[in-house]
């Protein structure tokens, strides 16, 4: 799996990617600190920053694994605001 860095790097990239994988976000968030749940609707996801307990929750991407442009966008404010980007 790739670095923190380099995903970060590819998350925050311009044009956002569109081949950003869930399976990248899940290891992206682990190692930035944040622990991942489940709730909400059907395929709610979400992640909570163990040291902020600071929050970003979405429907997960399907039938595909890619995050939507939108989810993208939500990701890297959070990880703006907890300070990892």
């Amino acid at each position: 799996m790739a670095s923190k860095e380099a995903l970060i790097k590819k998350l925050i990239s311009k044009p956002a990617p569109s081949n950003f994988t869930m399976r990248e976000l899940d290891a992206l968030m682990k190692k930035c600190g944040c622990r991942k749940f489940s709730g909400g609707r059907g395929s709610g996801v979400g992640y909570m920053h163990e040291k902020t307990g600071r929050i970003v929750q979405f429907d997960a991407p399907h039938p595909g694994n890619e995050l939507y442009r939108y989810h993208v966008n939500m990701v890297r404010k959070f990880l703006e605001d907890i300070g990892e980007a």
